[in-house]
């Protein structure tokens, strides 16, 4: 892994672009054709998008990460996941109890859902998790849906072709590096040469934000066989 730093430009850009939202929001609401997408995201990117343009969240991924394996699986079969009930684990028995304990993040919110985890980073407690994920799930426009992945979380080249694989039209993945039989994939700078570190700071680096959400709705149809 090549030396890591902090991108404090992109820190600045965050800290005045949530400052500033409130301000600014609605002008960019106002570019956009609908307002009742849907963003899955495999971390708190989601989140942003909805801050940027002063919106309710209509999607469950926000204030948490999956570990990328997970992830693929997760949007590989939404329904069945979001319809799944969530169970709560220590840190400590999570299946990624190594790489936790290595980010400092044994004290966080882990929960099962069913095969797969969700690390939900921003909640305090379980209760909290639990309550705003069934809120949020219960919002999801399954007609005008979105999906992005990132290279990171213990992210492989066959979970980023996995991704890319995907029978659905309104997706894209941010990768360190241009991989050419990769079609959804869009460069993002990290300071790390095997993964993304952080793509919330400068969350629409490298495409046009608002071009992708104007795109054609998308219906949410696929399905990986689960019951």
């Amino acid at each position: 892994m090549g030396k890591m730093k902090t991108d404090y430009w992109g820190v600045a850009e965050r800290k005045l672009r949530e400052y500033t939202n409130p301000w600014f929001a609605s002008v960019r609401r106002m570019k956009l054709n609908r307002a009742d997408f849907t963003v899955i995201s495999n971390n708190c990117w989601a989140g942003s998008v909805y801050r940027y343009f002063g919106l309710p969240y209509l999607s469950p991924t926000a204030g948490l990460y999956f570990f990328a394996s997970d992830y693929i699986k997760f949007v590989s079969n939404l329904q069945h996941y979001v319809n799944s009930e969530l169970e709560f684990v220590p840190a400590v028995g999570s299946a990624h109890a190594d790489v936790l304990s290595r980010r400092n993040e044994s004290d966080k919110v882990v929960a099962k859902l069913d095969d797969i985890e969700i690390v939900f980073l921003h909640y305090p407690t379980p209760e909290e998790a639990a309550k705003k994920w069934k809120r949020r799930c219960a919002r999801i426009n399954w007609n005008n849906l979105f999906i992005k992945f990132s290279q990171m979380n213990e992210c492989s080249d066959q979970d980023i072709r996995a991704f890319d694989a995907l029978d659905f039209p309104n997706k894209l993945c941010f990768i360190t590096h241009p991989m050419e039989d990769v079609q959804c994939g869009i460069p993002f700078p990290s300071p790390s040469d095997d993964e993304i570190l952080n793509d919330t700071d400068r969350f629409h680096h490298g495409f046009n934000l608002i071009e992708w959400l104007n795109s054609d709705p998308a219906v949410y149809t696929l399905s990986d066989g689960k019951a």
